[in-house]
């Protein structure tokens, strides 16, 4: 037996009857024995599971007979078995431990469980949770886990090993992650905390979302896509801005359809409607975390497709100047808020970070106690202190232009439309600018000058737009070098080449992020605004009051002080917050030389 090694065997009477388990581990050259317990009547797999009542003998066979991986495994995934009644038979068959999340997070100490690189911790499996005395507690999915090489790493001389569920596996985890964080809302139900037993906690489909939303949560994820391609699933989380395979959340299809049946109770929407997409919410806690998810499910060849947007409640909403504006846009930006009417717009793709924007504006104004601010929002997204938010409400016939035909009577100085997305809105808003009040709004449109001509299409006359519009700011969502483990680095030779054909001046640096623990090796940590800014100046108003086309307005508006996107990105690379690698995802071909 090697240092460090565990065996584990059954010891007989002289007749030969096995009567108990013992445990054998070797330490610093002698060995150790234990009493684990009585012996079971048979030490394989299934007849542990049949004995403990988890799964008829019938289903372990037929399992048995098809099962091309580990028979607990193939259990799981023709869903015969609980996870939890699954790790209690592997803890009994092989002599340790079986411990549920809920009794070991109380002792979780947070420096014992941070002493060891996480790297290390996703590669075994295993995860330190206290130190007892001379005892270091480990928690593992492994029954076999070695936990010597954790031990070397601590003050502790031995370790305990406690089997633990791979649910269970990844709320320890998250809990660490999301220790020491903003208080709770107070109208989110105990019941809903992902951390804490769940009513269902038993139920292995509601296991696995709670594992797959965990993770989620962990990784500082926007959007869970859960997708089937044939007999393949696969579940892919977006993180700053890209979407990155999760190799260890592995699902059946019969997994899938139940995950996706939970999501619809919980958002709930229509089980048994698998034709037509459906949309819906709900809030869950995890630790000192709350979440409003939404849900939206699409059907496909091979069955419900599922997006999960993740908003995150109890986080600090960005300051303008957070966001990625540079000082003199955000003294401009901040002046036009105090205007007393007209319309600023935010513009640009889906998920660009346009309603971000808008609450960051509308951090600025509720700090004003002298203004009443109205919202109308489709959803409402974060709940603002000294701000008056309502819904669209489809169902019922409640629209963006019907809420702005009643707030206009209810007294207010500014108003935020969520969404310019028809005509009829586009018309209140004009009007409501009109009429002594700053009206903020988002438009989808490429870039800041394109949405003049997305007006034009809605049928808004030219003379309304000119006289109205204050501002646009039209936006991309770049990632944001990790300032744990940022260096300078020497530039991408084709992106130079692109964004300076006569080669680039003498000050110019580029940075990037070695890859560091926080960041998890990526080099990069959350995302930052790419800003394209417009001002309604007497010469762009008087080319938009002209209906002259895009190009021409384009170039009065660069006449004018338009501050483009290129002009942004350079400044946001050469500061360090940007890698250069970004560039192109943020700026057209056309518009890499001269913005």
């Amino acid at each position: 037996l090697p240092e460090g090694g565990v065996l584990v065997a059954a010891v007989a009477t002289g007749d030969g009857a096995a009567v108990a388990l013992v445990r054998v581990e070797r330490r610093g050259g002698e060995l150790h024995e234990s009493t684990v317990g009585p012996l079971p009547r048979s030490l394989r797999l299934g007849d542990l599971l049949v004995e403990a009542g988890a799964v008829s003998r019938a289903d372990v066979e037929a399992t048995a007979r098809d099962a091309r991986a580990h028979l607990g495994q193939a259990l799981l995934e023709r869903g015969v078995v609980l996870e939890t009644e699954l790790y209690r038979a592997l803890a009994a068959q092989v002599g340790v431990r079986y411990v549920g999340a809920d009794s070991l997070l109380p002792g979780l100490d947070p420096k014992v469980a941070r002493s060891v690189p996480r790297a290390f911790v996703e590669a075994r499996r295993m995860f330190p949770i206290r130190i007892d005395g001379d005892v270091l507690i480990v928690a593992s999915v492994d029954p076999l886990a070695r936990v010597d090489e954790l031990v070397k790493a601590t003050p502790a001389q031995r370790g305990q090993l406690h089997l633990v569920t791979p649910t269970d596996f990844q709320r320890l985890r998250t809990a660490l992650e999301l220790g020491g964080k903003p208080k709770l809302l107070a109208d989110v139900p105990t019941g809903d905390d992902l951390l804490a037993r769940h009513p269902l906690d038993d139920a292995h489909l509601v296991g696995l979302l709670d594992a797959i939303l965990l993770e989620a949560i962990g990784e500082r994820a926007s959007d869970i896509h859960l997708e089937r391609y044939g007999p393949r699933v696969r579940v892919r989380l977006r993180v700053d801005g890209d979407l990155r395979d999760v190799e260890h959340l592995t699902l059946t299809p019969i997994e899938l359809a139940g995950v996706v049946n939970v999501l619809k109770v919980a958002a709930n929407l229509d089980i048994s409607e698998r034709r037509l997409p459906q949309g819906g919410r709900f809030r869950r806690r995890a630790g000192e975390h709350v979440f409003d998810l939404r849900v939206q499910t699409q059907p496909s060849l091979h069955g419900e497709h599922v997006v999960v947007r993740l908003l995150p409640q109890t986080v600090q909403l960005l300051t303008i100047e957070e966001l990625g504006f540079d000082s003199d846009t955000a003294s401009v930006v901040r002046r036009l808020l105090d205007s007393p009417a007209g319309l600023v717009l935010v513009v640009g793709p889906t998920g660009s970070g346009k309603s971000t924007t808008l609450y960051a504006a509308l951090q600025v104004l509720a700090r004003d106690t002298t203004r009443k601010v109205l919202t109308i929002e489709d959803p409402i997204e974060y709940a603002l202190e000294n701000v008056q938010q309502s819904q669209v409400l489809p169902e019922i016939g409640f629209h963006f232009k019907d809420a702005m035909r009643a707030f206009v009577r209810e007294d207010p100085d500014v108003v935020l439309v969520g969404e310019i997305r028809d005509g009829e809105t586009a018309l209140e808003a004009l009007r409501a600018s009109q009429t002594g009040h700053v009206v903020l709004s988002t438009l989808h449109c490429n870039d800041a000058v394109d949405s003049v001509q997305r007006l034009r299409d809605l049928g808004m006359h030219p003379n309304s737009m000119a006289s109205e519009l204050l501002a646009v700011i039209a936006q991309r969502l770049a990632k944001r070098v990790c300032t744990h483990c940022r260096v300078e680095v020497p530039p991408d030779p084709v992106i130079l080449a692109e964004l300076f054909p006569g080669g680039p001046p003498p000050e110019f640096r580029t940075y990037a992020g070695k890859g560091c623990p926080r960041c998890r090796g990526r080099g990069t940590h959350g995302r930052v605004a790419v800003i394209e800014f417009l001002r309604a100046t007497e010469a762009v108003r008087r080319a938009i009051a002209h209906g002259l086309p895009v190009d021409e307005l384009r170039a009065i508006a660069r006449d004018a002080g338009l501050r483009t996107m290129r002009t942004s990105a350079l400044r946001l690379v050469t500061e360090g917050i940007m890698p250069l690698s970004e560039v192109p995802q943020v700026l057209p071909l056309e518009r890499m030389a001269d913005g």
